[in-house]
């Protein structure tokens, strides 16, 4: 008989309701609080929504095949008819509550198999929804209709789906599989993403709301011990005032005939531009002394806030007139790596305890002395430190054109995208934390393991806001980090937190958001049984035995869409500090694995990547994609998440 007249299509295969899980996917990117995209930053995530109804869909059989189990179409029956009484109705959407009350009044449709997989289909819609993720009800039907399917394929009746992602990188499939109900294997070969993996698979659903509570206490205490050592860098005003920004600019001197002076660059004046809270920067000239003078305005019309001082990399001098052009200032700034050490503070933002809103204050002489301060105690522990590493990551940033264009600049370490004071912070905070690790056995004491793991990805929250790459949104009047887009662009002003303010870019606030994603997926403790492992494997060469799979389900990378392992040294550096010693195995390197990351690298830097071209990744892919079938079992199912627009790049991958 032909093997092919046997296969049971899977429900993906016949019909999918794309735009109503679109409709989902689309919400959730502005979901913030619980969501796992911020618990780190990673790149070209999928939404879970997506992720979610992609796999229900994926692994259960169309009850209209002739070739489905009748257990799972009896199993499924049985679920179905539960959503129709009045407690499930009020879970479902609008379009699915229609069906159901259909199925309540005449439960017979339900033999009708098409009828079947119409209400399947509304299950997996409202499934998809955030709102529904973590409801049990939901859950409940999805495990049991997951087993089922699996009971139905496998011939190891006792065991679960299990299911592989061998590119995991932000973690929304293995998430998402232990949540419909599956065993699942998460690797990588890029350390920050196994990391990531570990927390969300491994450690939330393990220790549920006991992990919430101790890293919310640690972290407490955590930033105790930095605020006893480092807080008085960064003091409350005499009226009781708190700075919550730093707003700094790079400095060039002009180079027009005759001139001379120290130009601020800074890209915009405004500092607020909300209806009731406007504030924005004015440039006072004083030609006799060859200077910027900087004043703040309140309540400004447009007429009166004029143009910044750099415009495409060009700077143009408030006193002279003259424009230094981006090749004159690119020199400047590579001799001052970077500007950083010398840029000029040009505004403080507050909050004050008795009034509404951000404040906007010119600095004085104590704001200078402090960063001044701050410097000198970060050269003499720098002095003083007998680590292997370097307290301020000296790990070289590369030059890569589109991508990383800072070493342009004059940054050629990670380290110096960091201000002395910023970079006193951070290596504050691993220092403690590695206190806190002394403390503990680590080969004992699993769940203090992944408490001191959270309070890293804490210090990486920290460090994209405490860098000289963050701006100050002058539309939320709040710090948008260093990587606003799969990039690291220069950025010529910038906006430096106080991690001590509880306010925008604070510790607190980056503390809170690991909390919340630890109190809100702990109900995978309860809930969910799925055992899930996220381990550092190459995709090409991959550790699990023949026919072990049955499923897989990836988002590939695409050719050069996204230098995953380039961007995530930003993090890799302070990760490897901070929790090296608990994961020795995945910061053994200096920089994240990239000769066999899948990413075509030549066209970005061909005097490192020369041999990483277009055909080199296709036949990595190739190489990559015949493992997985030779994990997943005959019977199994394979699903591709692919995102590209072009035809090509379908016909590509699908080669």
């Amino acid at each position: 008989m032909n093997e092919e007249l046997k296969y049971c299509k899977r429900i993906i295969e016949v019909d999918f309701p794309i735009r109503r899980i679109s409709e989902h996917a689309r919400r959730e990117k502005s979901i913030r609080h619980g969501h796992i995209s911020t618990l780190h930053v990673w790149w070209a995530r999928k939404p879970l929504a997506v992720c979610r109804a992609t796999l229900c869909a994926s692994l259960w059989p169309d009850p209209g095949d002739p070739l489905c189990p009748n257990e799972f179409i009896s199993i499924a029956k049985e679920e179905m008819l539960k959503w129709t009484g009045m407690s499930y109705l009020n879970l479902l959407s609008e379009n699915s509550i229609s069906r159901f009350i259909k199925i309540q009044k005449s439960p017979a449709i339900l033999e009708d198999n098409l009828e079947l997989r119409k209400a399947l289909l509304d299950f997996i819609v409202d499934f998809s929804n955030w709102d529904n993720s973590n409801v049990k009800e939901f859950l409940n039907t999805s495990h049991n209709l997951t087993q089922i399917a699996h009971k139905c394929f496998s011939e190891v009746k006792d065991t679960k789906t299990l299911v592989l992602d061998p590119f995991a990188g932000g973690g929304s499939i293995p998430l998402e599989s232990l949540r419909v109900g599956t065993d699942v294997f998460a690797s990588d070969l890029n350390p920050v993403a196994v990391i990531l993996n570990k927390v969300m698979i491994e450690h939330i659903p393990n220790y549920g709301l006991q992990l919430a509570r101790m890293v919310n206490e640690w972290g407490k205490r955590m930033k105790a011990a930095a605020q006893a050592e480092v807080g008085d860098f960064y003091p409350n005003d005499s009226d009781g005032s708190t700075p919550i920004a730093y707003l700094w600019a790079r400095t060039i001197v002009c180079e027009g005939p005759n001139c001379g002076a120290e130009v601020p660059l800074i890209n915009s004046l405004w500092l607020s531009k909300k209806k009731n809270n406007a504030f924005a920067l004015k440039l006072i000239p004083d030609f006799s002394n060859q200077k910027i003078r900087v004043d703040i305005m309140k309540s400004p019309k447009n007429k009166d806030v004029g143009e910044g001082t750099i415009k495409r990399g060009a700077v143009t001098c408030p006193i002279c007139g003259y424009t230094t052009p981006v090749s004159a200032v690119r020199n400047q700034l590579k001799k001052k790596n970077g500007g950083v050490d010398d840029a000029r503070l040009v505004c403080i933002v507050t909050v004050h305890p008795n009034r509404r809103g951000r404040s906007y204050r010119l600095p004085v002489e104590k704001d200078n002395k402090c960063v001044q301060a701050a410097k000198a105690k970060i050269e003499e522990l720098q002095r003083e430190n007998n680590q292997q590493l370097n307290l301020i990551p000296n790990e070289i940033l590369p030059l890569m054109s589109g991508v990383f264009n800072v070493p342009m600049y004059g940054h050629t370490t990670w380290g110096s995208l960091f201000s002395a004071r910023q970079a006193l912070t951070l290596s504050t905070y691993v220092k403690i934390l590695n206190e806190f690790l002394n403390q503990i056995d680590i080969n004992k004491d699993e769940l203090l393991k992944a408490v001191l793991t959270c309070l890293a990805l804490v210090i990486d929250r920290q460090a994209n806001t405490l860098t000289s790459l963050s701006r100050w949104h002058n539309t939320g009047e709040k710090i948008e980090g260093a990587f606003a887009r799969q990039a690291l662009p220069m950025s010529w002003d910038f906006c430096e937190a106080n991690p001590f303010s509880n306010a925008s870019g604070s510790f607190d606030g980056a503390l809170k958001w690991i909390v919340d994603i630890c109190e809100r997926e702990s109900v995978l403790k309860e809930l969910v049984k799925g055992q899930a492992s996220a381990e550092l494997v190459s995709a090409t060469s991959h550790v699990l035995p023949n026919d072990s799979v049955q499923c897989f389900m990836t988002d590939p990378p695409y050719y050069n869409a996204v230098p995953y392992a380039e961007l995530s040294d930003f993090f890799y550096v302070w990760l490897k500090r901070a929790i090296g010693g608990i994961y020795p195995d995945l910061f053994k390197d200096n920089l994240s694995p990239k000769d066999e990351e899948l990413c075509e690298m030549a066209g970005w830097d061909k005097e490192r990547y020369p041999h990483k071209d277009g055909q080199w990744f296709e036949d990595q892919m190739r190489k990559a994609m015949s493992e997985v079938r030779r994990v997943l079992v005959p019977e199994g199912i394979g699903v591709v998440v692919f995102a590209h627009k072009s035809t090509s790049g379908w016909e590509a991958q699908l080669q």
